[in-house]
């Protein structure tokens, strides 16, 4: 990760977990329900219903929707990527519920909760003065203004473990980056590498933004198409449960959404040449490696690759910045939705067997 990429991470957790008051309400809370282990035995319950909704209050809109994937790792090396948003609040249900007549074990767990929410602001802000004793976070800007950093993880089945799979991984992301890049009047040279990290390889990219833009937005249009296809395979499970003999429309529904995620790319590359104003008589040739790249892209993550941005600074508002302005909201955009998509699609493939 990189200085500017932790710093902002660290803003990220004093506007959306300090701010919100999250570790004073977990302490609270533990502290209402804590009241009922210490009571007297023909002392009435100590309610704390008042204390639970304060918290989820606080904790269920946040999302990592700004987020680079290596700064959700951070958070997740942290263990509280689990106890906020939408899935911190089931989480603290959950506990409840399963507790309901056991409210020592209930109370233990709450306090695990916020004894990791206490441990990370520690973390954190120990981080955040660290760093700011060296660095600006706006004056250490590693990315020229126009440019994104764009990173590509090489894993799972695109993982490269020796030359041959290095060359064959090279050939694919010249295919991707020349497409995109020849669709608007660019050039392969456009994709700068700048990094490169060992593990599952990643490759760090200083990109032009309107490249990053139209990269995002096949990987968006992408999972679109994949968000149905777990969507019909959840309707399917959901038939098997009834045990109707609806086994026939199940395997058409299943069917039709294998045809649906075939026929993606061809959707995709329809969307691409809109918003890129290609006109397929014309521009014939640019057309056709904008097809290769889409399908490659496609492929590659299809088959485990990653490929994530970390959502730049906007420039100074003067009139010559107006249309990289623009661009990065946008791409910002489109990582947002992304994200969203990507949360939607894993807690569809928990109930599905894909």
């Amino acid at each position: 990760m990189q200085i500017t990429e932790l710093l902002k991470l660290t803003e990220w957790f004093d506007e959306n977990i300090v701010e919100k008051g999250v570790p004073k309400k977990f302490t609270a809370f533990y502290n209402k329900m804590n009241q009922n282990i210490r009571r007297n035995g023909n002392q009435p319950l100590v309610p704390f219903e008042q204390e639970k909704e304060n918290i989820i209050n606080a904790i269920e809109d946040i999302n990592f929707q700004s987020l680079s994937l290596e700064q959700i790792n951070f958070l997740n090396q942290l263990e509280i990527v689990e106890l906020i948003g939408k899935i911190g609040v089931q989480k603290i249900e959950e506990i409840l519920i399963k507790n309901n007549l056991d409210i020592a074990t209930a109370t233990i767990k709450i306090k695990e909760s916020s004894d990791t929410i206490t441990k990370a602001q520690a973390t954190i802000k120990e981080l955040q003065t660290t760093l700011y004793k060296s660095f600006d976070i706006e004056e250490n800007e590693e990315i020229e203004d126009n440019k994104v950093l764009m990173r590509v993880y090489f894993q799972n089945d695109v993982s490269i473990e020796n030359l041959t799979d290095f060359k064959k991984l090279s050939a694919t992301w010249y295919d991707i980056g020349r497409g995109i890049a020849m669709a608007q009047d660019k050039s392969p040279e456009d994709f700068n590498i700048i990094g490169a990290k060992k593990g599952s390889i990643i490759i760090e990219m200083a990109v032009i933004v309107g490249l990053a833009t139209s990269v995002s937005k096949i990987l968006l249009e992408s999972l679109k198409v994949a968000d149905r296809f777990v969507n019909v395979l959840k309707q399917v499970e959901e038939l098997k449960s009834l045990k109707l003999g609806n086994k026939k429309i199940g395997l058409e529904l299943k069917k039709e959404a294998e045809k649906e995620r075939d026929a993606g790319t061809a959707t995709i590359l329809e969307n691409a040449i809109i918003d890129l104003k290609l006109d397929a008589k014309q521009n014939g040739d640019k057309v056709t490696a904008l097809q290769k790249s889409i399908t490659k892209l496609i492929g590659f993550t299809q088959n485990g690759g990653i490929v994530d941005f970390v959502q730049p600074n906007e420039p100074d508002d003067e009139p010559e910045n107006a249309e990289i302005r623009e661009e990065i909201q946008r791409l910002k955009t489109n990582i947002g939705e992304i994200r969203l998509l990507e949360n939607q699609i894993k807690l569809l493939e928990n109930k599905v067997s894909v």
